[in-house]
């Protein structure tokens, strides 16, 4: 069969080289409307479903609303965890389902469970509200908006009723969450006295609001020519008009709702806060759809934003943009793979015109790249695939291998014809020189492919993002194959028919002097050979779990994340202050461009957090000639002075990433699972102390506060009874007076405005929950203290769950980069330290278990990847020496690798453990295309085998074993060389493996093989 595809592709070089231009154009065409993205969705699909229930503490809503929707949620198909956060007034319980099924069927199952839910839940809780499906990263853009002119009020109504269906209407935009300002609302604010007075009760003022601003259709009058709409105007729209809504009558007078309140404008309680560089602003989150383009969107929305800024401007709105702009990584990281792999295939030109000295021959070989990659790209968009630092990075890998085939093909093609003199068929020199080489060439490529496979097989978040790199590269390499033997021989008889070849680069002759010295001396020491092999293979062998380990390297993006937490129990206003003067402090350092905090949360937001929580967004520009480590010191200084304050800082992408391993930001994280949440807490402190007691431990502490002080109000049934008060009663008038309650909405022509009832005159104090008057019996005033029992136990904030048990949470981070020796290290203190009481249980999640999990999956995936090479090159060679003396090279190839690695930092990332399996393939590559030399020699030119055939074979496969080897470390070395830059922390270490295991690998083939070659394999079984 491939004799075949060669054969017609030679016979038909115009029509094959013609549909090749055309399959590049096309793939070209795919490139330039390809949708760019900074990584691949590596977040398994999920749903936050938030309930609000005001006025109910933390352990009422895990009571009433968390426990019991829970219970429905946990029970729908492919639920892999249920995560919940149950904290003073709100409910967030988020879903997360198993890879691989549809994020949109999985979503309706949850709305449809829900709907059946809706009618049990108590009275005053909202319906359970689903977030926008996003993407994995979920940030877009987060933006601000300042005024000096507008107050908090009218900037937020700017903000709310102008600026946000400008965002919405952006394809692509999620959601917009708005943190900041001051919501607008018309207050009621009730005279308990007053009211008391008229006779009239709470329940007859919140049915008056409701009256007074209802808005009821007037229909249409019809006349005989022509149909006129009647608008009718609800009385209450205006200050005034409420304010003379009739409560009823007394002895015959009206009551009206300014008798007993007084009706203003006012603005709703807040549950967050937003600082712009040190201001009061507003901060806007946007988040991108699932499968979006996150440039597209991005530049959308920016564009829209811009329009807005001048008219915004003239009202005293001053715009604030691209606090955070994941793009920005995005397009420096796929600016940089591009220019590596421009980069890369100028090096591969170059060493091709050096090498083979003639520049048809060059072009045959470099066609390869275009011709491979374009039509990969093509079918990376036709299977719906981004490109996206993955993707493109299977590309750069895959750079080397591409043109290698075509390589190997053109130079014994040009070897061939330096050797023949007189006149030859032409034709048929094409035919014999590429059949020659392409079965070995087959079967080495395959065993590059399945040395992949491992990658592909990768589950998990390991699997989400090194999936994508795999089928980029293999399809790349699967096509080179196909491009070798098609497109590469018909090429050749286009331009290369009429041609005569120089002579071999001088350099190379040099080269093959020594390489033939070296191996007569290895010949005649058979034991230092032997020593040199398995010294080399076991050192490798040794060293490579020495290395340290992480899942992932730091990303150096221009933007950081510092999660900041106060002690719990701490009001919005003090939280404020403190952030204000962080910002200005953090203002001040050279290099930081841009501050944004956001406290607390937002209406509806996705971070239930409480006041005392807050979060610093920090652009810093390394450009202003400050390295991003001396700012990413200065910044931490800044939080260090602060001691009262827990700060996490992150950046963008392992924030999201942590988060989707373990729900937790941090790299380690430990649960502590049980009913009883003092053991849970008790237990967890005595986590967090030993953590801070371990060497290399950075920060260390408990993320589910614990408790806090909170006023208690226990009703006294024979004192409500004795005054004529119903429990519901009060605890509405309780309501009223510390949250209000929404008695109506005002529906204007571009907005609403909620219209709510409180009680008036209550002080910021404690003491006043009891002073709150009520109306008793006969319209008695009856303090709430008199039928109360009033106290300030210490209670719970927050109460979270996993999988429906409650839990307390331990994050740590450690100083160093080897995360999985620290995680152990961990492990072993907690087990030997704490001591757990009967019901609580640990389990460890993070980085360093993901990382654990993912080189316990490529070393069982290895193994079968192993079994499988060892099966093609029985099916190439069809002896058992030959196979045994390929795999005997192998553990050697590994010792290049680890002194790289050992070299660029020492740690080993699951980027380089993708780097050693995929050198396995590129090593057994090389042994195969020389030993497979050698049965040509022996078989088809009836060469006899002995010391002097091993050392021609390994002469005469110096060249094509040497270059493939070298296109492929051209082709990487910008990768290696920019290993710190954005766009390379994942590829770098790969590439530095590769290139390092590279040099070990030739040498070993070009080196060791032959004198080995020459003692271990028989003529007879050649």
């Amino acid at each position: 069969m491939l004799a075949a595809i060669v054969r017609a592709s030679l016979g038909n070089p115009r029509i094959v080289t013609a549909l090749a231009c055309l399959i590049a154009v096309f793939g070209a065409a795919a490139a330039v409307s390809a949708r760019f993205d900074v990584f691949p969705d590596f977040a398994p699909p999920h749903v936050l479903v938030q309930t609000e229930a005001p006025g109910l503490d933390a352990t009422q809503v895990e009571a009433l609303v968390t426990r019991p929707l829970e219970g429905l949620l946990a029970g729908t198909e492919n639920v892999k965890t249920v995560r919940s956060t149950s904290s003073q007034g709100l409910s967030a319980i988020q879903v997360v389902f198993d890879r691989g099924g549809d994020p949109y069927r999985q979503r309706q199952v949850v709305t449809e469970r829900l709907a059946e839910f809706a009618g049990t839940l108590p009275q005053g809780v909202g319906a359970p509200l689903l977030s926008p499906l996003s993407s994995s990263m979920e940030y877009l853009v987060h933006f601000g908006y300042t005024s000096d002119r507008l107050s908090p009020v009218e900037l937020r109504d700017v903000v709310q009723w102008i600026v946000k269906p400008q965002i919405l209407a952006v394809p692509g935009v999620a959601q917009a969450q708005i943190f900041g300002g001051e919501v607008h609302e018309r207050q009621i604010d009730i005279d308990p006295a007053r009211l008391a007075l008229s006779g009239f009760t709470l329940e007859d003022v919140l049915a008056t609001a409701k009256r007074a601003t209802a808005l009821i259709g007037g229909g249409y009058l019809e006349t005989p020519t022509q149909r006129i709409v009647i608008q009718a105007q609800a009385p209450g729209a205006g200050i005034d008009a409420l304010a003379g809504a009739v409560l009823g009558t007394r002895e015959g007078v009206p009551v009206r709702l300014a008798d007993v309140a007084t009706v203003r404008e006012g603005s709703q309680p807040r549950f967050g806060d937003a600082l712009i560089a040190g201001r009061p602003g507003i901060l806007i989150e946007t988040s991108t759809q699932f499968g979006a383009n996150t440039l597209d969107v991005t530049r959308a929305l920016e564009e829209r934003l811009d329009a807005l800024a001048p008219a915004l401007a003239k009202q005293g709105v001053l715009y604030h943009p691209a606090l955070l702009r994941p793009a920005s990584f995005i397009e420096s990281a796929i600016e940089k793979l591009r220019n590596s792999l421009l980069i890369g295939a100028v090096l591969v030109v170059a060493l091709l015109l050096i090498t083979l000295r003639d520049w048809r021959g060059a072009l045959v070989s470099f066609s390869a790249i275009p011709l491979a990659l374009l039509t990969t790209v093509w079918i990376l968009e036709a299977l719906g695939m981004s490109l996206n630092t993955m993707t493109l990075g299977g590309l750069v890998v895959a750079l080397g291998v591409v043109v290698d085939d075509a390589v190997i093909d053109v130079e014994n093609i040009l070897r061939r014809r330096r050797t023949v003199t007189g006149n030859v068929n032409i034709n048929e020199l094409f035919i014999s020189a590429s059949l020659e080489v392409r079965r070995p060439v087959f079967y080495a490529t395959a065993a590059v492919a399945v040395a992949f496979l491992p990658i592909l097989m990768m589950s998990g978040l390991q699997g989400a993002f090194f999936r994508p790199l795999s089928i980029s590269f293999l399809l790349a390499v699967g096509l080179s194959l196909l491009v070798a033997m098609s497109a590469t021989p018909a090429l050749c008889a286009l331009v290369m028919a009429g041609q005569h070849p120089r002579s071999e680069a001088a350099f190379l002759g040099h080269l093959k002097r020594g390489q033939l010295g070296a191996i007569a001396w290895l010949n005649q020491r058979p034991r230092a050979l032997v020593a040199i092999v398995l010294v080399s293979g076991i050192a490798g062998i040794i060293c490579l779990p020495l290395l340290g380990a992480r899942l992932l390297p730091d990303f150096r993006e221009n933007y950081l994340i510092a999660h900041a937490s106060l002690r719990p129990g701490i009001s919005l206003a003090e939280t404020t202050r403190i952030g204000e003067r962080i910002s200005k402090s953090l203002m001040a350092i050279p290099g930081v461009k841009s501050i944004a905090e956001q406290i607390g949360r937002a209406e509806n937001g996705q971070d239930p957090d409480a006041p005392n929580k807050s979060e610093f967004e920090v652009q810093i520009d390394p450009r202003q000639g400050h390295r991003a480590a001396e700012i990413d010191a200065d910044i931490r200084a800044v939080f260090a002075n602060y001691p009262n304050q827990l700060v996490e800082i992150y950046s963008v992408l392992a924030e999201r990433i942590g988060e989707t391993l373990a729900g937790e930001s941090a790299p380690f994280s430990i649960s502590v699972i049980g009913s009883d949440l003092d053991a849970d807490d008790r237990v967890g402190a005595q986590i967090v102390d030993v953590l801070r007691h371990l060497p290399g431990t950075s920060n260390a502490r408990l993320t589910v506060p614990p408790r806090e002080v909170e006023l208690h109000l226990e009703l006294l049934p024979q004192q409500l009874a004795i005054h004529g008060l119903l429990a519901a009663d009060v605890l509405q008038t309780v309501n009223a007076a510390f949250h209000g309650t929404v008695a109506a909405e005002l529906n204007q022509a571009d907005r609403s405005v909620p219209v709510a009832v409180r009680i008036a005159h209550q002080r910021a104090d404690p003491g006043a929950l009891g002073a709150l008057l009520l109306r008793g019996r006969d319209g008695a005033l009856t303090p709430l203290s008199s039928v109360a029992r009033i106290s300030m136990p210490l209670a719970r904030s927050v109460v979270d769950h996993q999988d429906g048990l409650r839990r307390q949470v331990v994050v740590a981070s450690s100083k160093g980069a080897d995360q999985a020796r620290y995680a152990e290290l961990a492990r072993r203190s907690i087990s030997a330290q704490v001591q757990l009481p009967p019901g609580v249980f640990l389990r460890y999640g993070g980085a360093a278990e993901a990382q654990a999990a993912a080189r316990n999956e490529l070393l069982l995936h290895s193994a079968a990847a192993f079994v499988l090479i060892v099966l093609f090159l029985a099916l190439a060679f069809g002896s058992t020496r030959h196979v045994l003396l390929v795999l005997l090279s192998l553990p050697s190839t590994l010792i290049g690798g680890v002194v790289a690695v050992a070299l660029s930092g020492g740690t080993l990332t699951l980027g380089a453990m993708v780097g050693f399996v995929a050198l396995f393939g590129m090593a057994a590559r090389n042994t195969i295309l020389l030993v497979s030399h050698y049965d040509h020699l022996v078989k088809a030119e009836a060469q006899p085998w002995n010391r002097e055939t091993a050392a021609r074979g390994a002469e005469e496969r110096l060249t094509p074993v040497l270059l493939t080897a070298l296109l492929t470390g051209l082709a990487l070395l910008p990768v290696a060389l920019q290993l710190h830059q954005p766009g390379h922390e994942i590829e770098g270490p790969m590439a530095v493996v590769i290139l390092g295991g590279l040099v070990s690998s030739t040498l070993v083939s070009l080196l060791l093989i032959p004198p080995l070659a020459a003692r271990w394999l028989r003529p007879q079984r050649i």
